[in-house]
C-alpha cells in the first residue's frame, strides 16, 4: 500500500480536497491491485467499473477517470470522447500495457489527459497517483482561475463569486469594503449570510433558475453592510459552466438614503 505523492501539486489548489477516481477496465486482477494500493490513502478514493458500457452512468461525483485502452467493443479513446460529451472537462488518464506512441496523437489532442503504462509494482502505483493528482489539480486550478477572471472583468463593481456548494470563493475589494468583517472571516462562509432572509428566498426562487438556464438575471437584493442598516443593491447574477455563481452589485442604496 502506498501514500499519494506529496510532490504532486499545482498552485492555488487545496491539497486537502479529496479526489474520486473511477477506474474502468476488464482486467479485474489489476483493478483489484489498484484498489488495494490506494485503500489507505486519505486523498484518493477508488471506484471500480468492469463494464465499460456502464461507465457513463457512474460519472456523478467523479473527479478523474482512469481507463484501460483495450476493451471489448471500444477503446479507451472512444470512451474518453463519450465521457467528454457528458462532462467536457473531466480529467482522464489512460492506463494500459501498450506503447504510448500507439495512442499519443489521439490522446494528447484532447485536453486534461495523461498516460501511464501498466506495471505490477509499487513505483508504478506511486507514479499513477502523481499523474492523477496533477491532472485533477490542473483542472481545479483552471476552474478557479476562470472564476476569478470573470470577477476581475467586473472589478469596478462590487463582485462576489460563490462556489457550487454555496461557499464564498471570492469577494473583491469594492464589496469587502461594504460588508461586515465577521461575514468574510473563514473560508467556509455561505453566500446566504450576506443577504436578508427575504433576498435569499428571492434569489433561490427567481434568480437562480434564470441563471441556470444560461441567462443573466438582474434585480434588487438586500445586503447586510458594515454601516448602520442594510443596503438595497441592483444585482446581476450569472452562472458559470462549473456551477459557480457570480454576483455583481451595481449600486448600493443604504437605508439612510446614502448611495454608492
Amino acid at each position: 500500500m502506498i501514500s499519494p505523492d506529496n510532490d504532486a501539486r499545482s498552485p492555488g489548489t487545496n491539497r486537502t480536497d479529496g479526489i474520486t477516481v473511477l477506474c474502468i477496465g476488464e482486467d479485474t486482477e489489476y483493478l483489484a491491485m489498484i484498489e488495494t494500493a490506494f485503500e489507505d490513502t486519505d486523498r484518493l478514493s477508488i471506484l471500480i467499473e468492469t463494464e465499460p458500457s456502464q461507465a457513463l452512468d457512474r460519472l456523478d461525483g467523479v473527479d478523474c477517470v482512469l481507463s484501460e485502452y483495450c476493451m471489448t467493443g471500444l477503446d479507451g479513446i472512444e470512451l474518453l470522447d463519450a465521457i467528454r460529451q457528458r462532462v467536457p472537462d473531466l480529467p482522464f488518464v489512460l492506463h494500459d500495457d501498450i506503447d504510448l506512441a500507439e495512442v499519443s496523437d489521439r490522446l494528447f489532442d484532447r485536453p486534461k489527459t495523461d498516460f501511464q503504462s501498466k506495471e505490477w509494482d509499487e513505483a508504478c502505483m506511486r507514479l499513477l497517483s502523481r499523474r492523477i493528482t496533477l491532472v485533477v489539480e490542473y483542472t481545479r486550478f483552471e476552474a478557479t482561475a476562470n472564476r476569478l477572471s470573470a470577477a476581475v472583468e467586473t472589478s469596478r463593481e462590487a463582485t462576489l463569486v460563490v462556489d457550487p456548494d454555496g461557499t464564498i470563493a471570492f469577494v473583491n475589494d469594492r464589496l469587502a469594503a461594504e460588508l461586515p468583517d465577521d461575514l468574510l472571516d473563514g473560508a467556509q462562509n455561505h453566500w446566504e449570510a450576506l443577504f436578508t432572509d427575504e433576498s435569499v428566498t428571492h434569489l433561490q426562487t427567481d434568480a437562480f433558475p434564470v441563471a441556470a438556464d444560461g441567462w443573466n438575471w438582474t434585480g434588487q437584493t438586500v445586503l447586510h453592510t458594515r454601516s448602520d442598516g442594510d443596503a438595497t443593491a441592483r444585482t446581476t447574477l450569472s452562472h458559470l459552466d462549473d456551477g459557480s455563481i457570480v454576483f455583481v452589485f451595481h449600486r448600493l442604496d443604504r437605508a439612510t438614503g446614502e448611495s454608492s
